[in-house]
């Protein structure tokens, strides 16, 4: 007896400095990387994607808002930030968003980023201290925890490559936790914050709609009112006409660019398509699996919050149009659904998704990403689960 103690304690010692160890290691690559980042050396790159919001930081800052989605300004905002001598990275967020970036875009780039990496790791932080109720039952720590979180490829990719992945993913835990709580209200703007990424802000809603729920449905359209209006206030409240055009005109543009890094149906489809076909039968299966999740949302509307809000995450991943091999990280709350219910299985499926997920770098040679499949898969998964369960428990522990 005293020997298996002995090895629990030791399985349990590991599972606290581990993955103190290894982030710490990771904070001091991320960290390494940014002190020997020169803006004069046209080989040198930092950050992914994240001079785009610098760069859109700094148009806001500046004032020059008309600027906003001009190619010429954002490609001067970004010289010597990424290494396509002459290239820029577009930015297409509504414009609260550059606002919410014009602070960070005060600090030198490389201190910025640092800021804006530490500020994604603590969103995750974040998510795991919402979602702990549920997460308790792993017997897992926090630490440990986020290190599995970061071992799923699209989570180590967003966290210091400039995406807002881990905050999409906090921002649905939020949401979930408050729903759960009894706060309906507060979980609605918790959803419209989501629509900085707009595609992704306004698929709950005709769930909230199927479920009929108000309170919720009324939150979103506060939080939402409250976004157009800050986007409103430095270019007026016929701003959303110019942000759509630019956006479409984006679109076809970033298939080109970005077309093997698709992960959704449609944006998949439409990547490996050379017809209009493609992208309507993406969009076709998308409605399909989304028919899915609204019988869910009508079935359980005012129980099993973190089910609920996981297959929204599904949802996004799935249907959104040209959604990234990074957001496929929202599939995670799929898993802590799962864990809530069974956690055997749940293990399983993280475990397939970590081991599968490190297929993404294959990407750029076949054109598509492997990412696509595996998402689609895990999310049908997941809904199956979810529907086909005897009943959903309670899962606050």
């Amino acid at each position: 007896m005293a020997m298996m103690d002995d090895a629990g304690d030791r399985r349990a010692w590991r599972l606290r400095i581990y993955p103190i160890v290894v982030l710490a290691t990771l904070l001091t690559s991320v960290v390494f990387a940014a002190v020997v980042f020169d803006e004069d050396d046209p080989e040198s790159r930092l950050g992914g994607d994240f001079p785009a919001f610098y760069g859109a930081g700094k148009i806001a800052a500046a004032g020059d808002w008309d600027d906003l989605y001009s190619a010429e300004r954002q490609q001067r905002e970004q010289a010597g930030l990424i290494d396509d001598v002459g290239g820029y990275l577009y930015f297409s967020y509504p414009p609260f968003v550059a606002g919410a970036y014009a602070p960070l875009a005060e600090l030198e780039y490389r201190w910025s980023f640092l800021v804006h990496t530490l500020v994604m790791l603590l969103a995750l932080v974040g998510a795991v201290w919402l979602l702990w109720p549920w997460l308790r039952r792993l017997g897992w720590p926090p630490a440990a925890l986020l290190v599995a979180a970061l071992a799923f490829y699209p989570i180590l990719r967003a966290v210091p490559g400039g995406q807002n992945t881990t905050l999409s993913l906090f921002l649905l835990a939020a949401a979930t936790r408050l729903d759960h709580d009894e706060r309906p209200m507060a979980a609605g703007v918790a959803l419209a914050l989501l629509l900085y990424k707009p595609q992704f802000g306004v698929v709950a809603v005709p769930l909230l709609l199927v479920a009929r729920r108000w309170r919720v449905l009324g939150g979103w359209g506060l939080g939402a009112a409250g976004l157009y209006a800050l986007s409103a206030l430095p270019l007026g409240w016929d701003w959303a006409a110019e942000w759509w055009r630019q956006a479409t005109s984006f679109r076809d543009l970033n298939t080109a660019a970005n077309g093997a890094n698709f992960v959704s149906l449609p944006g998949f489809f439409e990547n490996t398509s050379a017809s209009a076909v493609g992208p309507l039968l993406g969009y076709a299966l998308a409605a399909g699996f989304g028919l899915g999740v609204a019988f869910f949302w009508w079935r359980h509307p005012h129980t099993a919050a973190l089910e609920r809000y996981a297959l929204i995450g599904a949802a996004v991943v799935l249907a959104a149009p040209q959604t990234l091999f990074y957001d496929a990280g929202l599939l995670l709350l799929g898993v802590v659904a799962v864990s809530s219910i069974d956690t055997a299985r749940a293990g399983t499926l993280a475990a397939g998704m970590i081991a599968l997920s490190w297929l993404q770098p294959l990407a750029e040679g076949l054109g598509w990403s492997p990412l696509g499949p595996i998402a689609w898969t895990v999310s049908l998964a997941v809904l199956w689960f979810l529907l086909n369960a005897s009943q959903v428990e309670p899962t606050l522990v």
